[in-house]
């Protein structure tokens, strides 16, 4: 667990971080100084360059995370693997631009009335999508290398602070509105960018070929992953990026601004688990391979636990904080108010049900991901289009968040009843009593002034939930890491 905690904490530095920057920009920036239909189309062009890349990849990050063990040689340059992934990604990006010129006029037509803005700059998908691509694999491929950090750092916080610059930029009137869309296309372009040339300095890039290495056996596995993984990557992409499309569709690019800015608050619970998870997946594939069951299931609970705890401690200062964060954002966003809660809550659901899905992609049995996306995909496109033209904006969280919390659900069962694995225990219930204790004694508070409101009843809350999960010894982890604080620290 050690290789876990240490890249977790860095990570989770850099997630924390990311989060007070993107604070700045999506809480107060976006809604002071742009229109919703500006917030629209940035949220609108990344739900559609992941999924366009999620195309493009053809499947082959998941054989990067799923076989590449079989690869590893550091003295041989991992057996030529990086030359496999380069024409892989390569071809799926030239399939990719020539579907793109066929849908366009039909992403024209369909956008045009509603969403002008985004027509007017629908040639940014290409770019974006490019270095997404390129991003997704290289990331994969850094974390396989046991470095879930750097790619944290660039995605939470690199990115975020370009986006902070470049709109403060806007703000002074040194970028007009289409340099600072041109901007924000370049700021989430650039990660991709630095990724390579950080992997180059590192001496980790080599793209000479060694397909001698590939024999039969392991050639079929690598199409039978890649086939698997193209549709579970994209499925996933639909069920977590199909919202800001339909949405878009229905009530137009304004909306779509409103929903991204809500939706942006809800994500904060589920942020920092990107860092566990990142080097998770790596050590329950190592441990699938030496076939060790019980390191699996101890990763599974620890991160079930750690992740309830985080996630609980950040939804619960959102919560607390709600009528405060809807005073920052302006009447303009009164709506999103359910939005917040109802993600928050579905992400908090994800972060208690901590790496199952890793677990799921790494195991022998990897295959049922699909039927779990498959469903998924029927239930989120069908309550979108059932409660959106209803209930607006939050009828889109309430779908995605029936979403979030069927596919956990299914996760879990499948786990417990094919290895018996169940990481829940007394110590849930722990924390669950502290976070609602918290969350009942904010309501006690008299309303006070914004900032000083905000800041005792976020230090209440922090004070009692911190301090109960110490005391109550919930967490093994976090005991141990406030131990470590202290003797580096305090003494």
């Amino acid at each position: 667990m050690g290789i876990i905690i240490n890249q977790s904490i860095k990570g989770s530095f850099w997630s924390y971080a990311g989060i007070v920057v993107g604070f700045i920009t999506t809480s107060y920036l976006f809604p002071k100084f742009l229109t919703p239909e500006t917030v629209g189309l940035f949220g609108l062009l990344i739900a559609y360059s992941v999924l366009m890349s999620q195309f493009s990849a053809l499947g082959f990050h998941g054989v990067t995370s799923r076989l590449f063990p079989y690869f590893r040689n550091k003295e041989n340059a991992h057996n030529g693997y990086l030359f496999v992934a380069a024409v892989v990604i390569i071809t799926g990006f030239i399939l990719f631009v020539m579907v793109f010129f066929f849908v366009k006029p039909l992403l024209i037509e369909s956008n045009i009335e509603k969403s002008a803005l985004f027509v007017d700059y629908i040639y940014l998908l290409l770019p974006l999508t490019f270095f997404t691509l390129i991003f997704i694999q290289l990331d994969v491929f850094n974390k396989v290398l046991y470095d879930a950090v750097f790619g944290t750092f660039l995605q939470e916080f690199f990115q975020r602070v370009l986006i902070l610059l470049i709109t403060i930029l806007y703000v002074f009137n040194i970028f007009n509105l289409h340099q600072l869309i041109l901007a924000y296309a370049a700021s989430v372009c650039f990660k991709g960018a630095f990724l390579f040339i950080y992997l180059l300095f590192k001496k980790k890039i080599s793209f000479k070929p060694q397909l001698a290495f590939i024999d039969k056996k392991l050639r079929n596995e690598m199409i039978s992953v890649a086939l698997f993984s193209i549709l579970t990557g994209l499925g996933n992409s639909i069920v977590f990026n199909i919202d800001k499309i339909i949405i878009n569709q229905i009530l137009g690019l304004s909306q779509t601004g409103v929903y991204t800015i809500a939706f942006f608050f809800g994500t904060l619970v589920i942020i920092p688990s990107r860092a566990l998870l990142r080097i998770s997946g790596t050590l329950i594939a190592d441990a699938f391979k030496r076939k060790d069951l019980k390191y699996i299931a101890d990763i599974y609970h620890r991160s079930c636990l750690n992740q309830f705890i985080i996630g609980a401690f950040i939804f619960g200062g959102i919560w607390i904080n709600i009528d405060n964060i809807l005073e920052v954002l302006g009447p303009d966003y009164e709506e999103g108010k359910w939005v917040i809660i109802i993600i928050g809550l579905a992400y908090l659901f994800d972060m208690l049900t901590g790496a199952n899905s890793l677990v799921i992609a790494f195991s022998p049995f990897y295959k049922v991901a699909l039927i779990f996306i498959l469903i998924l995909i029927v239930l989120v496109v069908g309550t979108m289009y059932l409660l959106v033209p209803e209930f607006g904006v939050v009828g889109g969280a309430v779908a995605i968040g029936i979403s979030i919390i069927a596919n956990n659900i299914m996760r879990y069962t499948f786990l417990k009843i094919k290895y018996g694995m169940q990481p829940f225990n007394a110590k849930f219930l722990f924390v669950l009593f502290i976070f609602a204790g918290g969350i009942g004694l904010s309501y006690f508070l008299p309303k006070l002034n914004l900032i000083v409101d905000i800041l005792i009843r976020s230090t209440i809350f922090a004070i009692i939930f911190i301090s109960g999960i110490y005391v109550t010894k919930a967490s093994e982890d976090f005991n141990l890491l406030v131990k470590k604080l202290k003797e580096n620290y305090l003494f």
